[in-house]
């Protein structure tokens, strides 16, 4: 992998023919890899193959940046803080492929510069532009992040509740038809019971906000 990222370093789109979808689906597959090293490597690919895209392959990369960019946002608290700054350029890399102009504007604030990252600001403002805009990235995020409360990382799992919860607590009932309350509640209650204490705590938050109406209230 490293020396691929070393070719493409030397390539333009126009050097890579049919390749191009077979080498960016399977530099996917690494995203969530338990190995560091391969994960890293992931992350610094795909944002070479973000800035080598331009024309010949811009939908179709476009289009797999929208089936990863919720997983680029959760791998920002990756539990490995390198590889947290390696996705953070990538997400960067990738801002101009995602669909709404405000989002990646939005975005663009938290990732630019060398700034500290402030993860759950970054994901309210993210809630608060697809809740408005777009609600088919909004359940997408939503059904993209429930599946990483069984990650193999405790940071993750906790990550994902959260977000989870920020996506509640800032989308009107109204507009989550898609929302299957009794599947999450159960996915709350088996976290509650995750060996984190971490994820614990966040669970049982969650859940509390549920039942007091404070999030996805009528």
């Amino acid at each position: 992998m490293k020396a691929l990222a070393k070719v493409l370093k030397e390539l333009k789109e126009k050097d890579i023919g049919s390749s191009f979808k077979d080498l960016t689906q399977q530099i996917r597959t690494y995203f969530d890899d338990e190995d560091d090293a391969l994960r890293s490597m992931a992350f610094v690919l795909f944002g070479i193959l973000a800035r080598l895209t331009k024309r010949k392959w811009k939908t179709y990369f476009a289009d797999q940046v929208k089936r990863s960019w919720v997983t680029l946002l959760l791998h920002l608290q990756d539990p490995n803080p390198e590889i947290s700054m390696e996705c953070r350029a990538t997400f960067h890399l990738c801002l101009p492929f995602l669909e709404l102009k405000r989002l990646r504007s939005a975005i663009n604030e938290h990732l630019g510069g060398t700034a500290e990252l402030k993860p759950e600001e970054l994901q309210v403002d993210i809630c608060r532009h697809l809740a408005k805009e777009n609600a088919e990235l909004l359940e997408k995020l939503y059904q993209t992040t429930i599946t990483y409360f069984y990650s193999s990382w405790e940071e993750i799992r906790a990550v994902a509740a959260n977000l989870a919860g920020i996506i509640l607590e800032h989308t009107d009932r109204q507009r989550m038809e898609w929302l299957d309350l009794e599947y999450l509640l159960m996915s709350l209650q088996v976290l509650q019971k995750d060996p984190s204490p971490t994820v614990q705590l966040v669970a049982t938050e969650i859940i509390s906000d549920i039942c007091s109406g404070r999030v996805i209230g009528e």
